[in-house]
């Protein structure tokens, strides 16, 4: 991610300001930004090299790299975990793109590691079914499966008495 990469990321952004105010932006900036490899040319007084997904926000986009944080149990945002950057870096973590861990010296491989090595993205999980419709096809699928015995045992009994 370089700065060069400024109008594909605002393009990609979703719509509506990410804080409803200044404070809001400055306590989130301070917690995330403040420590992330991205924008430390911006901090050092290079602010046409500082991270775009900063930029994106101030111009008033979500940036889609910034997940929805956490909710407490009350059901409140913390300022510091209101996204989650999925680009964020910290500054001493070493080089900005994730690296492979090599393979040991002497080691075999089973099995080529370029399938498994990339950009992995959790999906959401489906939506859970209401409680309701697992009770109503619960009960079908026991009504079903007690008249198919009921259909067994009257067909053995009429068996038995011929």
């Amino acid at each position: 991610m370089t700065p060069d990469d400024y109008s594909r990321l605002y393009d990609e952004a979703r719509e509506g300001s990410p804080f409803s105010n200044g404070t809001e932006g400055d306590g989130w900036l301070s917690a995330n930004c403040s420590t992330c490899i991205h924008d430390k040319p911006a901090r050092n007084g290079d602010d046409a090299n500082g991270c775009p997904l900063i930029l994106v926000a101030l111009m008033g986009r979500t940036p889609i790299q910034w997940m929805e944080g956490p909710l407490s149990p009350e059901g409140y945002i913390s300022i510091a975990n209101q996204y989650r950057c999925i680009e964020y870096r910290h500054e001493d973590d070493g080089p900005s793109d994730p690296q492979p861990i090599p393979d040991p010296p002497g080691q075999l491989t089973l099995a080529p590691r370029s399938d498994y090595e990339g950009v992995r993205m959790l999906s959401p999980l489906p939506e859970p079914v209401p409680v309701d419709e697992q009770v109503r096809a619960s009960a079908v699928l026991t009504h079903v499966v007690l008249a198919a015995r009921v259909a067994q045992l009257e067909a053995a009994v009429k068996a038995a008495r011929r």
